[in-house]
């Protein structure tokens, strides 16, 4: 910028030097005309020409660049304004609904980019968020496929573990807030962390559970035309009671 503004500042003077040389060959008296002659005022002419034309050509070099610059940077702040202002609209929405899924990954990516140093925490956290998509994704093809909308219970079920592991990602993101702004990882409550990671995983092994004893029912149903629900039955009550007690635990 420094080399810019020189070169308008020259380019100025030499247009400047150009004009007055161009005003004395024109306005010259007859006097000075007979002292330094035609020949001479016309070259001084060509040489205040020459002068305007490299004077005008340093300002437009350093007047080009310095403009293309100026608008370069105030695009770039408005596009970081803008994504400034998403971020803060995005982190506004997990606050009030973290128990949001799409809203919680989202949140996971904040965190990702503003500390590198968790991303091995958000990926466990993320496979875990993959796992529970792919499971409820398995469980209602299950259903529509076989048309088993006597099941429809257990998808509640599933959905509901899912917001039980968004719970515990929320606990997981509250302990990454003292490390957001790129902190050490060291001084994560890692006991919060990975209490609630177990607990995810407890949530996972339970619906893989679940959607075994789903297949079995769907598919004695397919052969026989009835089917025992009796075992189907009491893991969703082991489910959801399971569920009650992590609930009051947070409470």
């Amino acid at each position: 910028m420094r080399f810019l503004r020189a070169l308008r500042i020259f380019g100025a003077v030499l247009i400047g030097i150009g004009l007055l040389g161009f005003g004395a060959s024109f306005l010259a008296p007859s006097s000075m005309i007979v002292a330094f002659g035609v020949r001479a005022l016309a070259g001084l002419k060509v040489i205040s020409f020459g002068v305007s034309g490299i004077g005008a050509l340093s300002l437009v070099s350093g007047t080009i660049p310095a403009v293309a610059m100026s608008v370069q940077n105030r695009n770039q702040n408005r596009l970081l304004e803008n994504n400034r202002e998403m971020e803060r609209k995005r982190f506004d929405e997990y606050a009030h609904d973290s128990l949001n899924p799409a809203k919680t990954r989202i949140r996971f990516e904040q965190l990702r980019a503003h500390n590198p140093k968790l991303n091995g925490l958000i990926n466990r956290c993320v496979g875990q968020m993959d796992r529970i998509d792919a499971y409820q994704a398995r469980h209602r093809s299950l259903i529509e496929a076989n048309e088993a909308i006597y099941l429809s219970d257990t998808i509640e079920v599933v959905d509901e573990c899912e917001r039980r592991m968004c719970l515990n990602f929320r606990n997981i993101i509250n302990c990454c807030i003292l490390v957001e702004d790129a902190g050490g990882v060291e001084d994560l409550d890692h006991a919060t962390v990975e209490h609630s990671l177990r607990d995810n995983e407890e949530e996972l092994n339970a619906v893989a559970t679940l959607l075994r004893y789903s297949v079995a029912y769907i598919n004695n149903y397919n052969r026989n035309g009835v089917s025992d629900r009796r075992e189907l039955d009491a893991w969703l009550k082991i489910m959801k009671a399971s569920m009650g007690e992590n609930h009051e635990k947070n409470l």
